[in-house]
């Protein structure tokens, strides 16, 4: 159960250092990056998303391209015939989002002993360009990492902190550029999301489908949200209304996919919008963390950086000690909290009564 809910539970097969956060809510919002209507989020997926690929899944071909050593997601799932995207490959273990000319945040599961920050190549442009063919990856898109910069993993009974910011080898080169971050100050219940990452390892898509079904405005520490979220989205950039990043996907339910009797194949997990349950960890408690550890830069750490507001602002403890969503009487994380124990169990109880519930037809 424990993994169930941090999204830190071993993957199927693969790369350590995938990690479950799944599901679909409602209609499945995932899209092209070229398909999507929107010229700006467009833009923010070409020039401040990052793909962490295995480095020996990514090799330079004489010509200059970068080449994948992939597998199509429907032979790595077992999917069912017409599954969306069942024919495409998959190459990302996790997402990352630019958010200085060399800094890649990503979540903090997703850099530890077992796979640090060097057995990945950091890599933009890891999206199709047009209908069945992927845009060329060239020496400009790839990165490798230089240090960790900063780092915080949660503690038994908490979601947060959970991330790590990755310093690449030399800043950013040709189209890429970092991110608007929000300022440090709570969303609206109910505001409109998008999401920006690589679900199950599949080139990068864009769901502006989501909303925000608690903000947890009182501590400031992660918010949840109706996402359709998979494998590979751990460190996927969340963006407001507004189209500024207010956070990176950290956790949610699981499983992806399942199999229902009388089938030999797999089919994507369904909810209810109202189900929501991907937990999103907020910006702001990271960029007062990366400012506290001496990273010097005025776009991030100038108290007005963020439209004359602060980028960054440490999270309030909530009352017994940890930070978590304890239960409510509806389907969404309450904003407060009991003792310690006493408020893990109860969350303990409280998700997974709603991971079985019946799956939307």
């Amino acid at each position: 159960m424990l993994g169930l809910i941090t999204a830190c539970g071993s993957p199927d097969e693969g790369f350590v250092g995938e990690v479950t956060a799944p599901v679909v809510y409602g209609e499945d919002d995932r899209v092209e990056v070229y398909n999507h209507p929107s010229a700006e989020l467009r833009g923010i997926a070409e020039q401040s998303i990052v793909a962490l690929i295995p480095s020996f899944k990514i090799s330079r071909e004489p010509s200059g391209t970068y080449s994948l050593l992939t597998n199509t997601l429907k032979d790595s799932r077992g999917l069912c015939e017409g599954e969306l995207f069942g024919e495409q490959p998959i190459a990302a273990s996790c997402s990352g989002v630019l958010i200085d000319d060399d800094l890649v945040l990503t979540a903090g599961h997703c850099i530890d002993e077992r796979t640090p920050c060097d057995t990945y190549s950091y890599v933009f442009n890891y999206h199709y360009a047009q209908p069945n063919m992927l845009a060329a990856i060239r020496d400009e898109d790839v990165y490798t990492c230089r240090r960790v910069v900063s780092q915080a993993s949660a503690g038994s009974g908490s979601f947060t902190p959970d991330f790590s910011v990755i310093q690449l080898d030399r800043p950013v080169q040709g189209n890429q550029a970092p991110v608007i971050i929000r300022p440090a100050r709570a969303l609206a219940e109910l505001e409109s999301l998008s999401m920006i990452g690589f679900g199950s390892g599949l080139p990068a898509k864009i769901d502006d489908g989501g909303s925000v079904a608690d903000p947890r405005a009182a501590q400031l520490d992660f918010f949840v949200a109706n996402l359709d979220a998979f494998q590979g989205h751990s460190g996927s950039a969340t963006f407001d209304s507004q189209s500024r990043l207010a956070g990176i996907l950290i956790g949610g339910r699981a499983p992806d996919y399942v199999t229902f009797d009388g089938e030999d194949c797999a089919r994507v997990s369904v909810y209810e919008n109202s189900q929501a349950g991907e937990i999103v960890h907020n910006i702001a408690p990271i960029v007062a963390a990366l400012c506290e550890d001496g990273w010097q830069a005025e776009d991030l750490c100038d108290p007005g950086a963020c439209e004359g507001e602060p980028c960054g602002s440490a999270p309030l403890p909530s009352p017994g000690g940890g930070v978590f969503a304890s239960p409510s009487s509806g389907c969404n994380a309450s904003t407060g909290s009991t003792g310690t124990w006493s408020g893990w169990i109860g969350l303990l109880l409280f998700v997974v009564a709603r991971r079985f519930r019946p799956r939307v037809a």
